[in-house]
């Protein structure tokens, strides 16, 4: 079974390259997309998502918002914030809303890393900085697919 992975991104254009990464990935397809939380919200219901990549820059309801209800309604649900703001900014706030993982927008190999290693029931960034690159992409497929097998 694929994992799948649902986008929360205001801007159109990053939506659809976060959709299109996302769908290129080995085992994995995209449940869902939505421009605002609200709508998220909304469409989460029937998504049946595995993780959510969240823009933390909303209109209306924030990210971190969107975080503190979703937590609430789906709690098992993974969640990675993808952010064009300083990490050092956010990286608490949206952690502690319930975020398993934050990262700033704009790197294709850290996102797949991220990705991984919160679908892996891992914080991202880990404590103590970035892993070694071979040790999280070794058995990413493997450990995406034990992942669902367990549900």
């Amino acid at each position: 079974m694929s994992t799948r992975i649902f986008v929360l991104e205001d801007h159109a254009t990053m939506r659809d390259t976060l959709v299109a990464f996302v769908s290129a990935l080995p085992d994995t397809e995209v449940c869902g997309s939505a421009a605002s939380a609200e709508d998220a919200l909304a469409k989460l219901a029937e998504a049946r998502a595995d993780l959510v990549l969240v823009d933390i820059t909303l209109p209306g309801m924030s990210g971190l918002d969107f975080l503190r209800e979703a937590r609430k309604r789906w709690p098992r649900l993974q969640y990675l914030v993808l952010s064009g703001r300083d990490e050092a900014a956010y990286l608490f706030p949206a952690l502690s809303m319930g975020a398993n993982g934050y990262l700033s927008k704009g790197n294709a190999d850290r996102l797949m890393e991220a990705i991984d290693c919160v679908l892996r029931g891992q914080k991202y960034p880990p404590p103590g900085g970035t892993q070694n690159k071979n040790q999280v992409a070794s058995g990413s497929l493997s450990s995406m697919q034990r992942r669902r097998r367990a549900r």
